[in-house]
């Protein structure tokens, strides 16, 4: 369970640190923990309105989730050095999704082994932040991911508030609550070569994502290629 976990010495205190300023700045309201599992690896699909979102679902989770808790993040926005992918790594072991596949190499390859390894995987299926607080399409690679992991559970969750936390294009974060729900596990089905039963079971986790929250009037449809997060 160690081979996403930041090694640097700031992962020893800094996350916890971190955890308490944000419960008590945003001030989560949380329900569903109970359908989180206790221990295998399973997926966090979530809605994506704000950077913040991470920080709050991290927040939300019991030490025993977060102990092995990974992030799913933009290769060429968080993973260029500097303060994002150092604060991404030491706090959330955040890791890569390219973009892209140059060099012929699976954009979801570290994901994909962080679920064979046990990991929480925290994912944004929509791939970009919500402009409005709508929820938009669901991109295919959810599905393709969980085609080859029809065994590990998708907790669907709503989070709602973080829009008012830190707009897009924002970087100062505000004193607003927030409310995190966890949903019950789905347990999706999709084919490794079908493409259109990826894009299925994406729907069918947007669909719970869509059930327990609140939303403005949706958004027109977007591509249906999966990337995690944008600038």
């Amino acid at each position: 369970m160690s081979l996403y976990r930041s090694r640097h010495a700031a992962a020893r205190f800094l996350p916890g640190m971190f955890v308490r300023f944000v419960q008590m700045y945003v001030r989560p309201r949380i329900s569903g923990l109970e359908y989180l599992p206790h221990e295998g690896g399973f997926v966090i699909a979530a809605n994506h309105q704000s950077h913040a979102d991470t920080a709050v679902i991290f927040a939300s989770l019991p030490l025993a989730i977060r102990d092995h808790f990974v992030a799913a993040a933009a290769q060429d926005y968080f993973f260029q050095g500097g303060p994002q992918q150092y604060f991404s790594r030491v706090l959330f072991n955040a890791i890569p999704i390219a973009r892209d596949r140059r060099g012929g190499q699976d954009p979801l390859r570290h994901a994909a082994r962080a679920l064979r390894e046990g990991y929480a995987l925290l994912l944004f299926p929509e791939g970009t932040r919500s402009k409005d607080g709508s929820l938009g399409p669901f991109r295919a690679g959810i599905g393709k991911l969980l085609a080859d992991f029809p065994q590990i559970p998708v907790i669907p969750t709503w989070i709602g508030g973080t829009t008012r936390v830190m707009p897009k294009g924002k970087f100062v974060p505000r004193p607003v609550q927030v409310t995190v729900r966890f949903g019950e596990p789905l347990h999706v089905e999709a084919h490794p070569r079908m493409r259109r039963s990826w894009q299925t079971a994406a729907d069918q986790i947007r669909n719970a994502i869509l059930a327990l929250g609140e939303y403005p009037p949706e958004t027109p449809d977007q591509t249906d290629d999966f990337v995690q997060d944008d600038e």
